[in-house]
């Protein structure tokens, strides 16, 4: 028996191609665009949001489409890829899943430069030490200046953090009385 096949129409989504949706994502290619103006761009976007923005506008990212037809309703500009998250947290425009877990990925950042013997190297050759690598980290990591004062007040408020193990301690003071190393008689596990 045959049977009668309603289609839906979906007017309101245009077609679109996988070089106009890489476009829509990434920006225009350097050569061309694949739209024939910034209407048929603009008219695109719209139509194809949702599904753009659920493949691209995650982990603290969004589409170059996004920040060139609503980035600027809300008073953002593009910063470059850089520092595009910390950029999108201050504002307030990330889901409450993705400010978690950014805010995770940064807690991270944070207590990993605050290790013993910490340094960052910016380039071959230079070789940062102390709290200026702590900094740099920090900016590397696009970690926003606000978390970095909230948790830069919490560590004062908890007072000096211990770096070194008793057994350390005690050893550099050995060496200070006695001049030499002290022998230790523990079988180590190898």
């Amino acid at each position: 028996m045959p049977r009668h096949r309603n289609f839906i129409r979906r007017s309101h989504r245009k077609t679109m191609t996988a070089s106009q949706m890489q476009e829509l994502w990434l920006g225009a290619n350097h050569n061309r665009s694949h739209f024939v103006n910034d209407a048929d761009r603009r008219e695109m976007w719209w139509s194809n949001r949702d599904r753009i923005m659920e493949l691209w506008g995650c982990h603290g990212r969004r589409p170059v489409a996004w920040w060139f037809f609503e980035a600027p309703e809300m008073g953002l500009r593009y910063p470059g890829s850089q520092y595009e998250r910390s950029v999108l947290w201050e504002a307030g425009v990330l889901s409450e899943d993705e400010r978690a877990a950014l805010e995770r990925e940064w807690r991270e950042a944070w207590e990993f430069c605050w290790r013993p013997n910490f340094f960052h190297c910016a380039r071959p050759g230079k070789i940062y030490n102390g709290d200026e690598a702590r900094v740099r980290h920090l900016v590397w990591a696009d970690v926003p200046p606000e978390l970095v004062y909230k948790w830069l007040d919490e560590r004062e408020r908890c007072g000096p953090v211990v770096c070194e193990p008793q057994e350390t301690s005690q050893r550099v003071e050995a060496v200070a009385e006695t001049g030499q190393e002290p022998v230790s008689h523990e079988r180590r596990a190898s």
